[in-house]
């Protein structure tokens, strides 16, 4: 079994929704599935160390790397749950920090685990039921709940992103399209955070209709 790999990365790859790296280690490549928030540190960094999950299948075996050890042990817990699947996994680990997701889960906030693609009410409620009590050892004690209650609350970039979703939704683009278009903008997440704390109304309205018209350019290139 693989559980951490150190080595140079070779090739960065994207199937579909799928991002991840192939890592030189003592000459062998390895493929790896990184969480999308991870590829541009892939993207600058030479070498990387990963903590790794293995699944083996009758198909082949599929490695999934994380940067920290607790997201790789909250990774597992969250397969363990039945019906829920390692595409699943990543994608609630790519919206949540681990403190966030843990603190979600034991104060039973399924509203805030289905913003995340493909989570529904019933794998969400599943994730609570057979979690909640058992990711103690994940909680930072130094954390307290009303600090947490801050961090995940709706910030001025999160409403902005999501009026763009709904602009790009309500002309007929599908959520896949959409997320990956959008990544021109999370990319800069602090940078246009800041920015946005900083403007008018006015002016948010003009910096949106900018960035609506560099999606929906990117957008028409890829139907091309």
């Amino acid at each position: 079994m693989i559980s951490w790999l150190k080595g140079e990365i070779v090739h960065i790859w994207q199937i579909s929704t799928k991002k991840g790296v192939v890592l030189n280690v003592g000459g062998v490549g390895y493929e790896i599935q990184l969480l999308p928030k991870y590829i541009m540190k892939a993207e600058v960094s030479n070498k990387i160390e990963l903590w790794i999950h293995q699944i083996d299948r009758e198909d082949g075996t599929n490695l999934y790397g994380f940067i920290k050890i607790n997201q790789r042990d909250l990774f597992r817990e969250i397969i363990s749950v039945n019906g829920i699947g390692p595409q699943i996994g990543m994608a609630i680990l790519e919206d949540f920090e681990v403190t966030q997701l843990v603190n979600a889960i034991e104060n039973k906030e399924s509203n805030l685990l289905t913003k995340t693609q493909g989570i529904g009410n019933r794998i969400a409620e599943r994730l609570i039921v057979e979690l909640r009590n058992k990711l103690h050892r994940f909680i930072d004690n130094n954390e307290t709940s009303h600090n947490y209650k801050k961090d995940i609350e709706p910030n001025q970039f999160s409403k902005y992103i999501d009026e763009i979703y709904l602009i790009l939704n309500s002309l007929g683009y599908l959520d896949n399209e959409i997320k990956d278009s959008i990544e021109i903008l999370t990319i800069n997440e602090k940078e246009i955070s800041l920015l946005l704390n900083s403007l008018s109304a006015e002016e948010k309205a003009r910096l949106m209709d900018k960035h609506l018209k560099e999606i929906l350019m990117k957008l028409s290139e890829k139907s091309t």
